[in-house]
């Protein structure tokens, strides 16, 4: 596959500059697939996975918070708040916070709590997945 630029910025660092030859990010409306020669767009990141194949072909993942995605004249940006590989997520800790969100949502608080509870359990999922290797097949 033809190979396209990829830059994947986090709010205080560069977490991936690079070739892809394929990358799948989760967005609001499900997971978008990006390939070379991809028409121009920016869209909205949710907290998940995403999924790629660098310039060697070699499958890889990481987690990435809320952010944004612009493809313009053939080159990726992806802003998002931070980004991990599976390898820097502390899964204890991942488990404890998706415990601690479960417990928020089980107890009788307000809709904006529950709302943060819920949105807390959706990242540690998300993560627990990467940590995991879960959904690696494109």
């Amino acid at each position: 596959m033809k190979p396209f630029k990829v830059r994947i910025i986090e709010a205080d660092n560069t977490f991936y500059d690079g070739e892809m030859t394929s990358l799948v990010v989760p967005a609001v409306d499900g997971e978008y697939g990006v390939l070379a020669d991809h028409q121009n767009l920016a869209i909205a990141i949710v907290p998940g996975m995403i999924r790629f194949h660098d310039e060697e072909d070699a499958e890889m993942m990481a987690f990435v918070s809320d952010g944004m995605m612009r493809v313009e004249d053939g080159e990726v940006l992806l802003l998002v708040d931070s980004a991990e590989w599976p390898e820097e997520i502390d899964a204890e800790r991942v488990k404890a916070k998706e415990a601690a969100a479960r417990e928020a949502m089980l107890q009788k608080k307000s809709a904006r709590e529950y709302t943060l509870a819920e949105a807390s359990l959706k990242r540690a999922i998300s993560r627990m997945r990467v940590v995991n290797h879960d959904d690696l097949g494109m």
